[in-house]
């Protein structure tokens, strides 16, 4: 009884520290009780964890349910708590969709803290059919046909291969206790409507409809791998906190391998590439909201996807900037450290972000600050120009201006940097004390 089972549990979860997701349900006291059965073997460590979703009267006790069996096994129980309907009004996510969410990153700081090498779940095979439906009825690529894998991303679902009457059948032959989520039964939630109305009628006129479904979802994942793997690896690419996609390569197979680089694995669906298709028709500069976080920018002969907080810079800051006489000097900023250093003969060229200037030219009051409404530039061996139009020209992205540097006299901004000096401090055969200015490689200070 769930060989399937046992054959994945020796495949990947011996020697290892496993957290088993416990709801309290049929199928995850199944999975407990197997798990345990090789952790008294001493084939692995195991505890149990369990979300309190904060959604049904009854939640609480499941969770209860779950910790005395548990205590009563001498397995270490954790529990998080969530208040997933008040979580879902600030998001605008569904309550479902929310608590996948909330789980997701529970599951991930177990991982990451250390306390388990790997989490796992009760999802089976009619779970898997049911996702793949799922996916399907909203319209998604490749990825989302493939529906759930065995082992990703540190979770692992040793019953993905196991029936739910296999499922039923353990937990009656070997007594194990569960209780029951009401609901369950509550077609109000899309998953429980295929559950429910959907798949018994399918498998009324098509009883292998589930597992030919699986194989389906399995043809599906191959078939992404190998596009994958033949992929243009020039058309996408990873700067400056974003994935950008050049705008000739703009289509479904790439949106999806943009949005799965950052961390979007199945939940893309054609609204999503819709969306991107329209972005790139657009004017530079436009954006729009894929959801999971994810915002797309056309920025200049690409479409940037990046998480939704990471274009907008740090609040209006200044720091005062002056040098010592040997130039040698630490600012911190709410961005990044930035240091002078006197240079050495020969000044030019400007290389690697590092820029030169005469520090003799620089006027009384300047300050280290962000970019400001108003602000001018004089680029190098150029005339004064608008800041912004400025970096239109040099074709900065619009998410990454309000992270720029100043170094400004007013409204006067005397080096970007990293990317150039002013006119008026530059360095001239004259110059006897030219300072060197750079952005520190180390991470962003308070």
């Amino acid at each position: 009884m769930l060989e399937n089972a046992k054959q994945l549990i020796e495949k990947y979860a011996l020697n290892k520290r496993v957290a088993a997701a416990v709801s309290g349900g049929e199928d995850s006291m199944a999975l407990l009780n197997l798990l345990l059965s090789y952790r008294d073997e001493k084939k692995l460590e195991l505890l149990a964890v369990n979300v309190e979703h904060g959604i049904r009267e009854n939640s609480e006790q499941d969770s209860e349910f779950v910790r005395d069996f548990c205590a009563r096994h001498g397995v270490e129980f954790i529990c998080k708590c969530a208040n997933i309907p008040a979580l879902s009004a600030e998001s605008g996510r569904g309550e479902e969709c929310e608590a996948h969410f909330f789980r997701r990153e529970f599951f991930s700081e177990l991982i990451e803290s250390g306390k388990a090498d790997i989490v796992a779940t009760a999802h089976h095979a009619r779970d898997n059919a049911e996702t793949v439906l799922l996916h399907l009825f909203r319209g998604c690529g490749l990825k989302g046909l493939s529906g759930m894998n065995t082992l990703s991303g540190g979770l692992f679902r040793p019953f993905l291969t196991t029936e739910k009457e296999e499922i039923c059948a353990y937990v009656k032959a070997n007594n194990v206790p569960f209780v029951t989520d009401e609901t369950n039964s509550c077609t109000d939630y899309a998953r429980n409507y295929v559950r429910h109305e959907i798949l018994p009628r399918i498998r009324e006129r098509f009883p292998s409809a589930e597992n030919a479904i699986c194989r389906a979802a399995n043809f599906a994942r191959e078939a992404d791998n190998f596009i994958r793997k033949r992929l243009n690896e020039d058309a996408i690419c990873e700067r400056d906190g974003a994935v950008l996609l050049e705008k000739e390569f703009v289509s479904p197979q790439y949106i999806f391998e943009a949005m799965n680089r950052l961390g979007v694995v199945s939940d893309v669906y054609c609204a999503t590439v819709d969306s991107v298709m329209r972005l790139k028709e657009c004017r530079t500069g436009a954006r729009t909201d894929l959801g999971n976080g994810v915002l797309a920018r056309n920025e200049y002969g690409a479409i940037a996807f990046y998480r939704d907080g990471e274009e907008v810079g740090a609040a209006d800051w200044e720091v005062e900037f002056y040098l010592p006489h040997s130039l040698r000097r630490e600012f911190i900023t709410p961005v990044k450290k930035v240091k002078t250093e006197r240079a050495a003969k020969p000044y030019f060229p400007n290389s690697d972000g590092v820029l030169s200037f005469d520090a003799d030219r620089l006027p009384s009051g300047c300050v280290l600050r962000s970019r400001r409404e108003g602000d001018r530039f004089a680029p190098y061996g150029g005339g004064s120009k608008k800041l912004k139009e400025y970096l239109i020209d040099k074709k900065v992205p619009a998410r990454l201006r309000d992270s720029l540097i100043l170094l400004a006299c007013e409204s006067e901004a005397l080096a970007i940097l990293g990317m150039e000096i002013s006119d008026k401090i530059k360095v001239t055969e004259k110059s006897e004390n030219v300072a060197r200015i750079f952005l520190d490689d180390g991470e962003a200070c308070e």
